[in-house]
């Protein structure tokens, strides 16, 4: 038998866990038709990998490309760092299904909470969307065709505005609302949705500031859009609690649906020093019980670029209402210059503002979130270019100033431009190898496609292959594969993928694992309208397959009659390549 491609010389780490060894995997229509020590069939194509680390694909299971994929079908920037199956619709946003008069509404939605431009939206999408229904949605993300796989969750947000309106972000819904978006889900679930995914967090804010839809849900809602995923007879869940953990609400929903519940997140700093030990815990508790629950978490700091026109990192901040409600750029400034507003800020910032009870972690997160701040620098602006990349803490105490006048003074002498870089979580690395390696959690959280200008962590695998495996020496090469394939892959019950082995898709990625890594985050302005995002190129990662197919290098144009090869994952009842016995025992 002569097959398509073969890679010889490889070190092949297969994403099961098990170690690695040299060898040579060939591919026939796609698929893997062998993996082994020997050279077993000819080939069209030969690569000799130079005795560089092959891996299965990496499999993201946390991305918000849902209106991306239809102007940018690589999906970049997720592709340069070796993933290879993308999972959009994470936590509850997405843009399908809409009607024609609420599309505007999903998209000052995503806007506001996932920080994606309005402009770049708008122009990407154009006026006449190609769909109503999620099954639609699906059909036309398969027809225009995508460079890597993806799978998409239904959101529980557009399903509620599609049901309620503007209405859905006022009050609960009533019992024929409730069956209208039961009936929503199973028919996206049974069109193909991956799952189900949900938002309670409040950090989450949409439209004009207000709470995103899924947080007016009440419990009757929530067991509903669960028993419409058990009746398709396949799917997991998405529960994103931000950080305040509930975990009677994951067993409830587990209990409706009989399906996996993957909960966002668990990190380092969250709500305290170590106060992570307690939440994993309790995870602990319920998968001794055997309970298919299991916490997603980052391998990268949670560092948030913002700038006062949308300060999402204050979210939690009762003192920042009424900058939530401003309409205008002209109201923010003065809210920006209102005295006693700053007098209050400076107050919050010392502790003695009171409104701890407004954190869901009460004082030890509000110490926390006061602390990060002052870990603030500037990352860049026009007007005080001298100071990008000080921490302003520093700034204020050479200039004998309050902080919180040296920041709105700079953002205000900016028009509010000026663009400040803030540690939210997840930079303490003791706590968070720690998380990394607890034996239940599931690594996620790379957002690709939202909060392009704030922060860049799509590139989380080349970084946990740079940072955790080469330079902290925190897992082997094998367990980090394993993590970012196979691990995933299984959770989130798609067959047929995160493996090397005869029958899975020829999903690959060849990488030197000397040099791979994460590199330095980068502003470029390439999104349509000329929006502009933060990226990171990859270091190390010598060639991207997907289904057989090599992808081009990341800034190279495709030769002529070049096809795109990536696949619409859709969800089906369980089929073969998922370990459920372990997830599920």
């Amino acid at each position: 038998m002569k097959c398509d491609l073969r890679i010889d010389n490889a070190c092949i780490i297969d994403g099961t866990g098990s170690p690695r060894f040299m060898g040579s995997v060939a591919v026939s229509g796609g698929r893997i038709v062998s993996c082994s020590p020997d050279v077993v069939h000819a080939a069209s194509q030969v690569v000799d990998a130079q005795g560089l680390v092959l891996a299965p694909g990496f499999v993201d299971i946390h991305t918000h490309y849902d209106a991306q994929v239809l102007w940018d079908p690589f999906l970049t920037i997720s592709p340069w760092h070796g993933v290879t199956t993308a999972v959009m619709g994470a936590c509850g946003f997405g843009i399908a299904p809409t009607r024609p008069s609420g599309r505007q509404l999903i998209l000052r939605t995503l806007e506001r909470v996932e920080a994606m431009s309005i402009s770049a939206l708008q122009a990407g999408l154009g006026d006449d969307w190609p769909f109503e229904s999620f099954a639609q949605y699906l059909d036309t993300i398969e027809t225009r065709g995508t460079a890597i796989n993806v799978g998409v969750m239904v959101g529980h947000t557009p399903v509620r505005l599609f049901v309620m309106g503007e209405e859905a972000v006022e009050r609960a819904a009533t019992e024929s609302e409730i069956t209208q978006m039961q009936s929503l889900v199973f028919e996206a679930m049974q069109a193909g949705a991956l799952g189900f995914a949900t938002s309670v967090s409040t950090v989450h804010y949409g439209f004009d500031g207000k709470p995103v839809p899924s947080r007016l849900a009440e419990r009757e809602e929530m067991l509903a859009m669960a028993r419409a995923v058990r009746d398709a007879g396949h799917g997991i869940i998405h529960y994103n609690v931000a950080r305040e953990s509930k975990f009677d609400d994951y067993v409830a929903m587990h209990e409706a649906s009989g399906a996996t519940v993957c909960w966002t997140a668990v990190l380092a700093g969250q709500l305290g020093p170590w106060r992570h030990r307690e939440v994993l815990a309790r995870n602990d508790a319920l998968r001794a019980r055997g309970l298919p629950i299991f916490p997603q978490v980052a391998c990268r700091p949670i560092v948030s670029e913002f700038s006062f026109e949308s300060p999402v990192i204050f979210d939690t901040w009762a003192l920042f209402d009424p900058v939530r409600r401003c309409a205008d750029q002209s109201a923010l400034i003065r809210v920006y210059s209102d005295p006693e507003f700053r007098a209050k800020f400076s107050r919050e910032l010392a502790g003695l503002g009171g409104h701890d009870r407004f954190f869901s972690g009460g004082a030890d997160e509000g110490r926390m979130r006061r602390a990060s701040l002052l870990m603030t620098e500037l990352s860049n602006s026009e007007t005080h270019s001298q100071w990008a990349g000080r921490k302003l803490v520093d700034l204020a105490r050479e200039q004998r100033r309050e902080f919180t006048d040296l920041m709105l003074d700079i953002a205000l002498q900016s028009g509010l431009k000026a663009r400040f870089r803030t540690p939210l979580a997840n930079f303490q690395d003791d706590e968070v190898q720690e998380i990394l390696s607890h034996p239940d959690v599931v690594l996620g959280l790379g957002d690709g496609g939202a909060h392009l200008s704030q922060l860049c962590d799509a590139c989380y695998p080349t970084h946990l292959l740079g940072h955790w495996v080469r330079e902290r020496k925190a897992f082997t090469l094998e367990q980090a594969v394993h993590m970012l394939s196979g691990r995933t892959a299984a959770v989130f019950e798609i067959a047929g993928r995160g493996r090397i082995a005869p029958g899975f898709a020829a999903d690959l990625v060849l990488f030197d694992p000397d040099r791979v890594a994460a590199g330095p985050l980068e502003r470029v302005c390439d999104l349509p309208a000329r929006a502009d995002r933060l990226i990171s190129k990859p270091q190390g990662v010598e060639q991207v397959w997907v289904n057989g197919q090599a992808l081009p290098a990341p800034g190279h144009l495709p030769e002529a009659g070049w096809r795109l090869p990536g696949q619409l994952i859709r969800g089906v009842r369980h089929g073969p390549g998922i370990n459920l016995t372990e997830l599920r025992s």
